[in-house]
């Protein structure tokens, strides 16, 4: 996935599901943009992996939608920046600037108007910088 292809990614669980990756769940059942999570009456599961915590299945974090599961990725960086702009009432923006290795002043910035979102798509593309390094 370019560049590109990453910041044009909209919150959902596709983003989710990459994020999940990156922080480490494994094994992947289908993803369906549809829902959060399901399991069929067949026991067929839908938006769940194995949890690197505990190796349960279970379902991968609403990371690109849900504030506590955003702070988990923001959280995996040593040193990250937030800004939140406001420049009409009502039109925030959060700007978010990850540094992937402490020993490195590379960086990656992403903004968006909802917190979780840039935080998805700035540890995307940090992760990205720092295979292709």
């Amino acid at each position: 996935m370019n560049e590109q292809q990453v910041r044009d990614m909209k919150p959902g669980r596709e983003l989710d599901a990459l994020v999940a990756k990156a922080m480490g769940w494994t094994n992947f059942s289908p993803i369906d943009p549809n829902c959060d999570h399901a399991v069929g009456v067949d026991g067929y599961r839908r938006n769940f992996a194995l949890d690197p915590s505990d190796g349960k299945q279970k379902p991968f974090p609403l990371y690109s939608t849900d504030i506590s599961a955003a702070w988990e990725v923001v959280e995996k960086f040593p040193l990250s920046i937030i800004e939140r702009t406001e420049i009409f009432v009502g039109e925030v923006t959060y700007t978010i600037t990850i540094y992937p290795r402490s020993d490195s002043d590379a960086f990656y910035t992403e903004s968006s108007r909802e917190f979780p979102h840039a935080v998805c798509l700035a540890a995307l593309l940090a992760l990205r910088g720092e295979e292709q390094q």
